[in-house]
């Protein structure tokens, strides 16, 4: 007779610890599962700073593409130039040196209203600023006895060094005398950019193209591009760009022009913009219709040499460099201007208004949630089938 072997004994605690375990390992596999949902919910969410008012049709919406580049037609109404409490702002002209760049040094000049005479402060004229789809002509006579410009409607007319200056656009353009396109400015995003060439300023008997680019497509010495920003819901915009002179009593000395203010879009159609400034019977695009004048554009006479400037005995801008000489307010006008296409008779605008919309869910936002969201749920599933497993052996 085979002796009876005695039964393993069972380790009294196994079965009790058996729920705990199995308890344990849900509450571990319940905390995957959290995880994971977690995971795939964080990808859903928008990031840190993004608008928090996301409609579901928002975040399921496809991402909008960029707006494409609009040309903006109206007035850009300027603000005024201020320099109060020692901050400039709102529309200005600075002149750069001939051997300056864009930080300086800049000629000053004794009759502005600013402690730092490097600035010129600006006035909106009776158009209230610059008008883009059509031009602004000087009016005729361009000067009076005195040399002073009477161009007043992109500016009020202000003294430079005694004598007023004011701002022009016209075609043909009023100191090289080639036929230019009207203002453009054309808004990409926030962005601005534009096409001045017809851009010139009228001073002392003398005319200095301003524009840029120059009326050749060229952006000689330190002349910038137009540039700025524009901000759709209030209309505020800001155009800056930097303008070489080219020849007469100011060569290379360079423009430096801030307009600030906000844009009026046009309500009404123009006329052809090139037409609407017929040719001065002394168009002095034909050098035998206008006689030789001492340091006037488009001479070969070199310019005199600086004399004193009113109101700066030194004949100086007090930074050491000469001022030039002003021309003989006798001289000969280059060409006059006539009244042209105002901000009433400009082409209608085709801005949209720019819509901010948030963030918007992205498709590999959504299939990274869904991966993650899968694997998971297989992991949940894998282990609710070791704890099956664990439970039926125990």
């Amino acid at each position: 007779m085979s002796p009876t072997l005695p039964t393993p004994a069972v380790p009294r605690d196994r079965r009790a610890r058996s729920p705990r375990l199995l308890g344990a390992l849900r509450v571990g596999s319940a905390t995957a599962a959290a995880a994971a949902l977690s995971s795939a919910l964080f990808a859903l969410l928008p990031p840190v700073g993004a608008d928090a008012a996301v409609t579901p049709h928002q975040a399921f919406a496809p991402a909008r593409a960029a707006a494409p580049a609009q040309e903006l037609v109206g007035t850009f109404r300027l603000s005024p130039g201020s320099c109060a409490g020692g901050r400039v702002s709102g529309t200005y002209l600075r002149m750069i040196l001939p051997d300056g760049g864009q930080g300086g040094p800049f000629l000053s000049n004794n009759d502005s209203a600013c402690s730092d005479k490097t600035y010129t402060l600006l006035a909106p004229g009776t158009d209230g600023g610059l008008v883009t789809g059509g031009l602004q002509p000087a009016p005729s006579p361009v000067f009076d006895g005195a040399g002073n410009a009477q161009a007043r409607r992109i500016t009020a007319p202000v003294k430079f060094y005694g004598t007023a200056f004011g701002m022009v656009t016209s075609s043909p353009e009023v100191q090289t005398r080639a036929r230019v396109e009207a203002p453009t400015i054309t808004l990409s995003g926030t962005r601005l950019s534009g096409d001045l060439r017809a851009f010139s300023v009228t001073w002392n008997n003398q005319y200095f193209q301003q524009g840029s680019p120059k009326p050749d497509g060229s952006r000689p010495g330190n002349t910038t591009p137009v540039g700025g920003t524009y901000d759709a819901r209030t209309g505020a915009f800001v155009l800056t760009w930097s303008s070489q002179v080219e020849g007469g009593p100011f060569d290379k000395f360079t423009g430096q022009w801030h307009l600030a203010g906000t844009f009026v879009p046009a309500t009404t159609t123009p006329s052809d913009p090139t037409s609407s400034a017929p040719a001065d019977p002394a168009d002095p695009a034909d050098p035998a219709d206008t006689p030789s004048t001492p340091g006037a554009p488009g001479t070969t006479d070199p310019a005199p040499t600086a004399p004193a400037v009113p109101g700066d005995a030194g004949g100086s801008d007090g930074s050491g460099a000469a001022l030039p000489a002003p021309a003989d307010p006798g001289a000969a006008v280059p060409g006059s201007g006539v009244a042209g296409t105002s901000a009433s008779t400009a082409a209608p605008a085709v801005t949209d208004t720019v819509i901010d919309r948030g963030w918007a869910l992205r498709w590999w936002q959504l299939l990274l949630a869904l991966v993650v969201a899968v694997l998971g749920f297989g992991a949940l599933a894998v282990l609710n089938r070791r704890i099956g497993a664990a439970g039926a052996a125990s």
